[in-house]
């Protein structure tokens, strides 16, 4: 009997006009966005290169006197790009893939430009298709799914005949939900081959592995609001005010709440933006330095009257003396750096983690960061990638900063130094390990999903169990 009802339903939508719609829909956006995100994803490839040439040119003549006299002296990173950015662009959009590795920390980069001269308008990727296409076209085909049968009296007339309510309820969520899973089957097909003939390895085993976990979720996700719509077109008597309620959830579940949770989360936990926190730390360091500078002018005073005029012997006690009066300043200024460092991650972390918690009491908050996190661009990724970028300003800092000195003394006097030899040639690349596919499943991304799912199945079974034949 669920066969005999599920054959039924995905007749006549697969004649309907909504499948058609859906049909295109996914035939000519999925495979376009994959193309068009492949393109994306060699122009950074190429970008990251061109970086690491630059870099590599760069150390190769840099001397110590540059270090000594260059103040704004710094390094670009560039956060490594992913091939299976292809489904979904992620924090690309709003957040730096750049960072500026310098004397005092690590300062934001621009965002990178990957939408052109339309940007304001936004991207069209395969997480945007799945999030809202795919979610609105499930409320559509499910809405009057019981609703239908309760107008036209066919829905009376099967409980009559003794079909059991959770075979009702289990042959329409089948019918429809085959319904809605073939353009995206198929689409996701066409797409892939796309990229294989583009010329991106889909048959890597990482690739691979990420593209099942994506189309899981995305499979999950529509059958969460197929379901959703299937409770509403249970509980009501009339198709019109189902699909009313229908859309009225669909737009708080995929509009409203996920980006109401960017607004709680400025609001509950307001965090200064990346460039105050920069200028702080420069002045934190300026002041200090100020500090040293008094504390080592009084040293080369009496020095110089010690020596007599020998420049030779006021150069030799200089070099003996200066790291004994300049290293509790260079301690203190490490540590007032680390401090604003550390109270901006903790905030910054907290307001991530209170916008996450609330966009995942929606659906779709919880795909999106599961699909953003399986392509690699999303929140976990960001967080490794300023991460390592802080732990390379560390290396960048013992091999190059702290090797040579330039202490601005009372009256304007600058004495310029080299504590240890310097060979920038040594100095590492930049490189940044990428989550594998098990630490991108390390959340409760897919049990949110789960526990929708079953909660409205639930509820759609209690609702259908208590409806009066009569």
């Amino acid at each position: 009997m669920i066969w005999t009802i599920a054959r039924k339903e995905i007749h006549e939508n697969l004649i309907g006009l909504r499948f058609a719609l859906l049909l295109t829909l996914a035939l000519v956006f999925i495979p376009a966005s994959f193309y068009t995100n492949y393109r994306t994803y060699l122009t950074r490839v190429a970008d990251q290169q061109q970086v690491d040439q630059r870099n590599r040119d760069f150390l190769r003549n840099l001397s110590a006197t540059q270090i000594i006299t260059n103040a704004s002296l710094s390094l670009d990173v560039y956060w490594p790009p992913a091939a299976a950015s292809v489904y979904a662009l992620g924090f690309e959009e709003t957040h730096p893939r750049h960072l500026v590795i310098g004397r005092h920390g690590v300062a934001f980069g621009a965002p990178l430009d990957v939408h052109g001269s339309v940007g304001l308008f936004g991207s069209i990727d395969y997480l945007f298709i799945v999030q809202f296409i795919f979610s609105l076209f499930a409320i559509l085909l499910s809405f009057d799914a019981v609703t239908r049968e309760k107008e036209n009296g066919t829905l009376r007339t099967m409980l009559a005949n003794r079909v059991s309510r959770a075979a009702l309820a289990t042959g329409k969520l089948v019918g429809g939900y085959v319904t809605l899973a073939i353009p995206l089957l198929l689409s996701y097909l066409v797409g892939l081959i796309v990229l294989a003939v583009a010329g991106l390895g889909v048959f890597s085993a990482d690739f691979m592995a990420r593209t099942v976990w994506i189309l899981a979720a995305s499979l999950g996700y529509v059958a969460v609001f197929f379901m959703l719509g299937l409770l509403v077109s249970s509980l009501v008597s009339s198709s019109y005010t189902a699909l009313v309620a229908s859309l009225a959830f669909w737009l708080m579940a995929v509009l409203v709440v996920p980006r109401a949770a960017s607004l709680v989360a400025q609001i509950g936990k307001p965090v200064k933006s990346g460039q105050v926190v920069w200028l702080e730390k420069l002045a934190a360091a300026a002041n200090i330095d100020r500090e040293r500078g008094i504390a080592l002018g009084r040293l080369w005073t009496q020095i110089e009257s010690a020596a007599g005029g020998n420049a030779d012997q006021q150069q030799t006690d200089w070099s003996k003396g200066r790291g004994a009066v300049a290293a509790p300043f260079e301690e203190r200024k490490a540590t007032a750096l680390a401090q604003i460092d550390d109270d901006y991650r903790r905030r910054r972390n907290e307001q991530r983690q209170l916008g996450l918690a609330v966009a995942r009491l929606s659906p779709a908050g919880s795909v999106v960061s599961f699909i953003t996190e399986m392509a690699q661009t999303g929140l976990d990724g960001e967080t490794r990638f300023a991460a390592e970028a802080e732990r390379y300003r560390g290396v960048v800092k013992r091999d190059l900063f702290d090797r040579v000195y330039a202490d601005l003394l009372p009256g304007g006097r600058m004495n310029l130094g080299i504590i240890a030899p310097v060979n920038a040639n040594t100095l590492p690349e930049f490189r940044l390990r990428s989550a594998s596919v098990i630490d991108s499943l390390r959340g409760w991304d897919l049990g949110v999903l789960l526990l929708w799912f079953l909660g409205a199945g639930a509820l759609v079974y209690r609702g259908l169990a208590r409806y009066d034949v009569r």
